[in-house]
């Protein structure tokens, strides 16, 4: 059941259209090494590591069935980074949701999986490598790392509880558009950092606020698209805690048939 909530996580978030700068039904965003087919490819590689990630409660074994899961999906997409962020955090939901007795635990199991995550994988490193190890060395953001080791307070306490309202009210499809709107305005995303720095966070931010509450959200949406794609935009990071978002929500629904 699980396996299969992740997964469609996964395919949920890269259907909903449209989406500013983003891989969609529509278009590759701001994305030349990428289509939706890319992204299907690399799920069904990722799909049989979830229930892996489920055997496992501490950090180093979830970390090495990651690895593994990351190899197969840059083997599926032709080394196409599709869903590195999300192979991490999946692990990390997994590997809590396997320690946790109730839903309501499962932020603390979080935190305790990712307490030390900051200093080990950003405070120590001499060299950085990936975008988020350059966001945390040129302007001190710590960037999904900061995230897990926060029990994904984003999602929990602000994306999740903003999905759920808006769910009751528009459905599925208008709740998740919005709730991608939602992260986007507040979310200090990495993948955003590495295309044009600040300042283009704080423009995605700016622009993502200003049609949050506009009646014709698509074609908004869609206008932001273009704007996004002409600056080279893509707001990667907002995307993931979108899917992680839509996860934690059914989870929490089937909480029974879990624990």
């Amino acid at each position: 059941m699980i396996t299969n909530l992740a997964y469609n996580a996964l395919i949920k978030e890269v259907e909903l259209t449209p989406k500013p700068g983003l891989v969609d039904c529509f278009n590759n965003g701001s994305h030349k090494d990428m289509d939706i087919d890319t992204f299907y490819e690399s799920a069904k590689a990722i799909k049989p590591f979830i229930s892996e990630f489920l055997h496992y409660d501490n950090f180093d074994n979830l970390r090495e069935v990651g690895l593994r899961c990351e190899k197969k999906m840059f083997e599926a997409t032709n080394g196409v980074n599709t869903h590195k962020g999300m192979i991490f955090s999946l692990a990390i939901l997994c590997g809590a949701i396997n320690r946790a007795k109730v839903f309501d635990s499962l932020q603390d199991e979080i935190k305790l999986l990712c307490r030390d995550l900051v200093k080990n994988d950003l405070e120590k490193t001499k060299q950085a490598k990936t975008h988020g190890e350059n966001f945390f060395k040129e302007v001190n953001h710590t960037g999904i790392r900061g995230e897990a080791q926060s029990g994904y307070a984003t999602v929990f306490e602000k994306s999740l509880p903003f999905y759920e309202k808006h769910l009751n009210i528009y459905g599925e499809d208008s709740a998740m558009k919005l709730t991608l709107l939602f992260l986007m305005s507040i979310t200090d995303d990495s993948n955003l950092y590495a295309r044009g720095g600040l300042e283009s966070m704080d423009f995605v931010k700016n622009e993502a606020k200003k049609i949050l509450h506009v009646e014709d959200l698509d074609n908004n949406l869609l206008e932001l698209d273009k704007m996004m794609i002409e600056r080279n935009l893509s707001s990667g990071g907002s995307a993931d805690l979108l899917g992680l978002t839509w996860f934690l929500y059914h989870i929490k629904k089937i909480e029974g048939n879990i624990w």
